[in-house]
């Protein structure tokens, strides 16, 4: 007979599958949820490792190093082994035919051949106008053009990531400064609720306040929605799953930096042409507009030597041929000789060529007199947006001061029945906003200095 589970002991096993699933779905939910904390410098390596554009780039340089080795086996020998066979078969119908006023009778015949041939050839240019040698530097130079691409991108990416990351920290300053002035509101209002039961304040106080918490409340959760976008920007320029959820270094700038310390950075930079004169030596977008038009003066000499010069070209062969495989070697040939060719015309093709490169060079060095005018704008306008950010904490600083003894002040009136309640919200929403806009100026001010940096070529990650 079959035995049958008692019905308490089912219900056990069910309760402990039930709870098993409890507790796996509970921690799976957590490690969905859980923060990871990632440093600026994980989120840019993070976004080299993965971006497509360095990707290709990289693929560019390998393709250019292939370039390379063809260039360099263009000045040697090449090589050539050839084998073959070949059978034929003539077949002559007999009959007569007249050669030189005599009839003459022409046998029948069906005859077969074979022939099998083995040989070696090897040509070389032995010179060209030092055209072979010029496509070799150009070459190198398409590789170097790419590298120095690379390194642009990545401090491109640098700069990109950098700013997101400093606006996770602005929001999540904001989320702070937000949070506190909430709780300062609800404390204000269970302070109001004791007046009223004493008799000192009316419902209405109470009733104002209330809304002002829940404006409050308001802002905490926009600002937690503004931080959450942020963090999403900052995943998707890191190329980071963006499933996850993170959480940046507050450590990583120095947010309390002495003012005396920012306006000596301000006057130590204040010079553009200093700056210009930096970035000239070190911005990777300059450098690759110089070395494009080394590129194109290259082009320039690989026409003018294909136009000019005549192409010298030696050759050797040796085959060997015969009607029987073991006949092979009955017949051998060795051949050398050399072969010189001069283009006279070819209907203006290396004229065109010539000229193209001579067109392609002077909009190379407009191109570059753009990037310097575009390097100058950049940097002036770096300086003024510096000074700029340095005044306006200048004055948030004085504002902050302030605001903080004008909430003092309300609340001491409201305390003693001299003030209004719409006289302590004022004072806090004034307060607040400005406790906001501090911290995003220092944010904007570290972000400008990294942004001077990058302008100048500097910033290395």
């Amino acid at each position: 007979m079959k035995s049958k589970l008692h019905p308490k002991k089912v219900h056990m096993k069910l309760i402990k599958y039930s709870l098993f699933l409890v507790v796996f779905f509970v921690l799976s939910a957590k490690l969905c949820t859980q923060e990871i904390n990632i440093t600026l410098k994980e989120a840019i390596n993070h976004a080299y490792k993965n971006n497509p554009n360095i990707i290709k780039t990289q693929n560019s340089i390998e393709a250019q190093e292939s370039n390379i080795r063809a260039s360099y086996g263009n000045l040697f020998p090449d090589l050539k082994f050839t084998t073959g066979w070949t059978r034929s078969n003539q077949v002559i119908t007999g009959g007569s035919q007249v050669i030189g006023g005599i009839n003459v009778n022409l046998p029948e015949s069906n005859e077969t051949n074979n022939n099998f041939s083995l040989s070696l050839r090897s040509d070389v240019t032995i010179f060209d106008g030092f055209t072979s040698y010029d496509k070799v530097d150009l070459a190198k130079q398409n590789r170097q053009f790419y590298q120095i691409q690379l390194k642009k991108l990545k401090q491109d990416i640098a700069i990109k990531v950098l700013a997101d990351y400093i606006t996770v920290l602005k929001n999540e300053q904001v989320v702070l400064i937000n949070e506190s002035t909430l709780e300062d509101s609800r404390a204000q209002l269970e302070r109001i609720r004791i007046f009223v039961e004493v008799g000192r304040r009316t419902m209405s106080d109470i009733y104002s306040q209330d809304v002002v918490v829940a404006q409050n409340e308001l802002q905490v959760e926009q600002a937690k929605n503004n931080l959450n976008k942020s963090k999403s920007d900052l995943a998707f320029d890191a190329n980071l799953p963006l499933e996850r959820s993170y959480a940046v270094n507050k450590a990583e700038f120095n947010t309390d930096v002495p003012f005396e310390s920012m306006e000596a950075y301000v006057l130590q930079n204040s010079n553009s042409d200093n700056l210009v004169r930096v970035a000239l030596g070190n911005r990777y977008d300059y450098r690759s507009s110089l070395h494009n038009l080394d590129i194109v003066q290259t082009n320039i000499e690989i026409a003018r030597g294909s136009q000019l010069f005549p192409t010298l070209s030696g050759f050797g062969s040796y085959s060997l041929s015969g009607d029987k495989i073991e006949n092979i070697s009955n017949q051998r040939i060795f051949t050398i000789g050399l072969t010189l060719s001069y283009p006279i015309f070819q209907g203006f093709q290396y004229d065109n060529q010539r000229q193209l490169a001579l067109i392609n060079y002077r909009s190379a060095k407009e191109d570059l007199k753009l990037v310097e005018n575009q390097i100058s704008l950049q940097l002036r306008k770096a300086v003024l947006d510096l000074k700029s950010l340095l005044k306006q904490i200048e004055i948030t600083d004085r504002s902050l001061k302030n605001a903080q003894q004008n909430k003092f002040q309300a609340e001491e009136s409201y305390r003693v029945g001299i003030g209004t309640i719409l006289d302590v919200n004022t004072a806090s929403i004034n307060l607040n906003n400005i406790l906001i806009t501090k911290s995003n100026l220092i944010y904007d001010f570290i972000l400008a200095q990294r942004t001077l940096e990058y302008y100048q070529g500097l910033l290395n990650y």
